[in-house]
């Protein structure tokens, strides 16, 4: 978690493919961590799919409101990092929305969601899992000087870890995922 906090905050030349190389690596371990039962919140049901994809239109909707309140709506806070983030990034690249899509968002969501609340699950419940792993993202994000990815990443961490443990699958946070990861970055940034 740390090395992968240190790409996204280095942000080499061709960022998606190493990213992609670094995730594929991390989806591994994770899934390897995740042992057989975590492997079990892999399965996929139709249901998990649709409900990841409505709460991704949720935060989607949710960001762009927040995002356009503080850059332009009701302030210019948000402007100025919010263009170095997509400065930083791009968009419109099919090969990143596919690295966002199959290797990123996935890693991020068996590591988070996955191997990080299933360990925490036993001593906090259901729900302080899910408080303690989108804290814990977000504290990474700011120890690399990642404001507002930090930002994003708190109420989206909330939103996906307790879909999943709702859920009880990893299926319906890693669509969720991806494809808002997809919408903010690629197919409809908010700048």
């Amino acid at each position: 978690m740390i090395a992968w906090t240190e790409l996204v905050h280095v942000h080499p030349p061709r960022f998606f493919l190493w990213a992609s190389l670094f995730c594929a690596v991390w989806n591994a371990l994770s899934w390897k961590a995740l042992g057989e039962t975590g492997q079990r919140w892999l399965a996929p049901r139709r249901a998990d799919m649709l409900w990841g994809v409505a709460l991704a239109g949720v935060l989607y909707v949710g960001a762009r409101a927040v995002l356009w309140a503080m850059c332009g709506g009701f302030s210019e806070l948000f402007c100025e990092p919010l263009a170095a983030i997509y400065a930083t990034f791009g968009t419109g690249s099919l090969g990143a929305a596919l690295a966002l899509a199959l290797f990123i968002a996935p890693a991020e969501e068996l590591f988070w969601r996955g191997v990080v609340q299933q360990a925490l699950r036993p001593r906090l419940g259901r729900v302080g899992c899910v408080v303690v792993a989108s804290v814990l993202s977000s504290l990474a994000l700011l120890a690399f000087r990642e404001p507002l990815l930090a930002l994003a990443a708190f109420p989206t961490s909330l939103a996906w870890g307790l879909l999943a443990e709702w859920r009880r699958s990893l299926v319906a946070s890693w669509v969720s995922h991806s494809l808002w990861d997809v919408l903010i970055v690629i197919l409809l940034p908010a700048l």
